[in-house]
């Protein structure tokens, strides 16, 4: 029996879903082709399979004709809607314990939200990714989390906060100016993580938020709930994308490499599979075909450079593949 898959808060869908309806678009119109319908507004604290989170607001993104769609979405606003994992954050003293204490419990709202502070003391970055696939597209969802996750930090630190330096994963070639502005500094696109980097003074900044009773009370139910919590065990197609997502530009994913990385036989993988409703050739062809849509549209890469990135042998293979899914050459897609 496959493990369902990993979720995900989805408060930030719900808040997308009624700043959609306060723009006069039909509860059909916004729902159309998502995982989600109208029930989702009147839910309290939703929870949902993280794909369709972070898609929901891709989304949103095709319906307005708005790439900044998320960005724009979370001027003004904060992050207090994620409950518990923000309010630990604000009862800490400073913007450090905020920082801290934020990727200590993210897993209470997320089974795919990875924040790492390992480097906050050495060189003051907070960086975080999700664990989705790579045909997953989040940058919609990252521009907006992160511009809210901003707001807060110069908010309760009653500072404009500008960080030294912002990393994105995604890939962004238009409107990056509006970006750079309200973050204070420059950004770089197409890193291995999302992330910000401040000055050890600014990580000292204390909080107006801070209490230090309140912090004790919330650490010792958080504690609770990560222990209560246990974390599903990742879909073998989940898992399978992944690994082969990590191998692609090497030219390694082949069946056999990604079976024995996942310790199995390729015979069993593929038999796996095959009850999954899918076979290795096609999670490979899919996630091919979705990340070479993301480069063209996304970035300035160059065609021999891209069919590198998805391990084609050479540019000829990687135009017939392009051909046979969309009717289109790379060239004439990215000019459409």
């Amino acid at each position: 029996m496959a493990a369902a898959p990993p979720k995900h808060t989805a408060v930030f869908a719900k808040l997308l879903a009624r700043n959609l309806l306060e723009r006069g678009y039909s509860e059909e119109t916004i729902f159309r082709g998502t995982a989600f319908d109208a029930s989702l507004l009147s839910e309290k604290a939703p929870i949902a399979d993280a794909a369709d989170v972070l898609n929901f607001m891709e989304q949103a993104e095709v319906l307005t004709k708005n790439d900044l769609f998320g960005f724009q979405l979370a001027q003004g606003q904060d992050i207090r809607g994620l409950g518990l994992v923000c309010f630990v954050g604000l009862a800490a003293p400073n913007l450090a314990g905020f920082l801290v204490n934020y990727a200590r419990y993210a897993r209470v709202v997320s089974d795919v939200l990875e924040v790492d502070v390992s480097k906050l003391p050495e060189t003051g970055t907070v960086s975080w990714n999700y664990s989705v696939p790579a045909n997953v597209r989040r940058r919609q969802h990252i521009e907006y989390s992160s511009t809210l996750f901003l707001n807060t930090l110069r908010h309760y630190s009653a500072t404009h906060l500008i960080p030294q330096r912002v990393c994105f994963g995604h890939l962004r070639r238009d409107n990056i100016a509006p970006l750079e502005a309200f973050y204070g500094c420059e950004i770089s696109f197409g890193e291995d993580h999302n992330s910000f980097e401040f000055t050890a003074s600014e990580l000292e900044l204390p909080l107006i938020s801070a209490d230090e009773q309140l912090l004790k009370v919330l650490q010792g139910y958080g504690d609770q709930v990560l222990a209560e919590k246990s974390r599903e065990v990742p879909g073998l197609v989940f898992e399978v994308e992944r690994i082969i997502a990590d191998l692609l530009s090497s030219g390694a994913a082949t069946l056999d490499t990604v079976a024995a990385k996942l310790g199995m036989s390729p015979r069993s993988l593929s038999r796996k599979l095959a009850a999954e409703g899918t076979s290795f050739f096609r999670v490979l062809e899919d996630l091919r075909k979705s990340l070479s849509k993301t480069y063209l549209r996304d970035s300035d890469l160059v065609l021999a450079e891209i069919a590198f990135l998805l391990g084609y042998s050479g540019l000829s293979s990687f135009n017939d593949a392009f051909k046979r899914w969309t009717g289109y050459s790379p060239g004439q897609y990215r000019t459409t």
